[in-house]
């Protein structure tokens, strides 16, 4: 299976060229799943059901929107009103999330539709003006703008490194270690956990730099997207100087357990079982010593036969060329030449030492911006002109996944307010042995994260929670909380709501439904080794 095609998929690898790429205007059209012309649906997608199934879009919208009706009127039974107890109820607004998407294909109404039915349930004939202050109020919320700031800052290096070639230098540079799809794949993987202090760089940095490469190899862009997100936030988790380490690990000496956030760290660095399957995954993936399989197994069928009838037509330039044309010698129409592959690693490094050293990853992607554009600059690659159009061409092509993002902060406002984490807590905590805690809290908040990713508001909300609860029953603190961390993670790397996705999706131009549903099988096997894990704590008695 992993050597079928291998030699045609080399044959239709291209010469690295002198010549920088064209950016992308649809990147994240495509990521949010937008359809990028009228009667088109994204890339790779076909009608539900296979070729000649009926199944089609218009099908799928009318689907999707009658059971969204159903859904509001089925809410009108529900409590209403804030400090209502909506118990079971509360979950409606994620579950009804996760079928729109499933059954219409469409991310951001599903967004939309669901934050506004969390809203509707509570305030009724007055959700309009609900919804619209809870937008204001999750827009001016600092911590909400850091992270709509960030993502703009990601789009305008993305655009940077797209447009001005450096991800095509990078690329260049690679491809002398990558000389076939295992040696490609397995690159990428690796420079992703390189770059694992924070997820957003990994996924941004070498998704945009190792898609085309990858191509070139018969391996698509969704088999470079499924690697980045087993290799990005599950890496971060691992890396003692992570962003999402410091965080969790600040949490749990600030709820009073431990003297040191080192300390803390490494009594939770056993029990991270999801981590280190899934970047493991990512790893032999990568290497192809796993096999692909699924709806990502067809993508990479579809690229290959791709790749082979592109060699072939190639083939055929090449033979016709030779006999009278010699138009193949001419240099490239714009004769641009690739800067250095060194001017893709300085605002790498920019992003992590400002971050370490001035602890803002806003200002380390920002200053990336700016240095690497006087440095270009001077190299005369661009004029300032050429650069800034860069920029803001990148940040409007990841404007959409801002905007979703805006929408899921309402979103999860709204199931705040009907209080679904207490919910899940208190059915949780009162019914388990202290052994078991870890695993139900694995289980448990697995699958509301892999609904809606809360990402860190999750850990922010829980994690004293935990720590008490731990201690109170006798539960194994640093266990506890590493389950806790491991279903966020799971959350990050798994669902369609996550920012990394969106972010992993627009920078390696994949649908976002579509790298949505081909990374999530091997996320599903590597939460359920790291079940399993937790299962062996609860088998060997593991406690406080």
């Amino acid at each position: 299976m992993t050597q079928l095609a291998d030699t045609a998929a080399e044959a239709a690898a291209p010469t690295a060229t002198d010549t920088a790429p064209a950016g992308t205007a649809t990147a994240a059209a495509e990521a949010t799943g937008a359809e990028t012309a009228p009667g088109r649906t994204e890339d790779h997608e076909a009608p539900a059901g296979g070729a000649g199934s009926g199944f089609t879009p218009r099908m799928r919208t009318i689907a999707g929107y009658s059971g969204l009706s159903a859904i509001v009127l089925l809410s009108l039974l529900a409590p209403s009103g804030e400090g209502a107890d909506y118990g079971w109820w509360s979950l409606l607004p994620a579950v009804t999330l996760f079928g729109f998407i499933l059954t219409t294909h469409r991310v951001l109404e599903g967004f939309l539709w669901s934050g506004a039915l969390a809203t509707f349930m509570v305030f009724r004939g007055s959700f309009a003006t609900a919804w619209m202050d809870a937008l204001y109020g999750q827009l001016t919320d600092v911590d909400n703008i850091s992270l709509l700031v960030l993502l703009t800052a990601i789009g305008g290096l993305i655009g940077v490194f797209e447009q001005m070639g450096l991800a095509a230098s990078f690329a260049r540079a690679a491809s002398k270690l990558a000389r076939g799809p295992r040696a490609a794949g397995l690159t990428t993987a690796v420079s992703s956990m390189l770059l694992s202090n924070d997820s957003y760089l990994s996924a941004s940095g070498v998704g945009v730099s190792m898609s085309p490469l990858n191509q070139r190899y018969g391996l698509p862009r969704s088999f470079t997207a499924s690697i980045l997100r087993s290799t990005g936030e599950p890496a971060t988790t691992l890396n003692p100087i992570g962003s999402t380490t410091a965080l969790i690990a600040g949490l749990v000496v600030a709820a009073g357990y431990g003297a040191s956030e080192m300390g803390v760290y490494l009594e939770m660095l056993p029990f991270l079982f999801y981590s280190m399957a899934a970047v493991l995954i990512g790893l032999l993936l990568g290497a192809r010593i796993i096999p692909v399989f699924g709806p990502l197994r067809r993508d990479v069928a579809a690229e290959r036969a791709e790749r082979t009838e592109q060699a072939e037509r190639t083939e055929r330039a090449a033979r016709a060329s030779t006999e009278g044309s010699r138009a193949s010698a001419e240099p490239p129409a714009d004769g641009r030449k690739l800067p250095n592959f060194l001017n893709f690693l300085v605002p790498v490094a920019v992003v992590i030492l400002a971050t370490l050293l001035l602890g803002q990853i806003q200002l380390g992607f920002i200053l990336a911006i700016v240095i690497t554009g006087v440095l270009l600059v001077l190299q005369r690659h661009t004029t300032i002109a050429g650069y800034v159009d860069a920029v803001v061409d990148g940040m409007k092509d990841i404007f959409s996944l801002v905007l979703l993002m805006a929408l899921a902060f309402v979103l999860v406002h709204g199931i705040s307010m009907l209080g679904f984490t207490e919910f899940i807590v208190d059915n949780v905590s009162g019914v388990i042995a202290p052994q078991w805690l870890p695993l139900i809290i694995f289980a448990v908040f697995g699958a509301t994260e892999m609904l809606v990713t809360l990402n860190w508001s999750l850990y922010i909300l829980l994690t004293p929670v935990l720590v008490q609860l731990s201690t109170q029953i006798g539960a194994s603190t640093p266990a506890t909380v590493a389950a806790l961390l491991s279903a966020g993670t799971f959350g990050i790397a798994a669902a369609i709501s996550s920012d990394v996705g969106l972010l992993t999706a627009s920078a390696t131009r994949v649908p976002l439904y579509r790298h949505w549903i081909t990374n999530l099988p091997y996320q599903l096997i590597a939460a359920a080794i790291g079940a399993i894990g937790f299962a062996a704590i609860g088998l060997l008695g593991v406690a406080a």
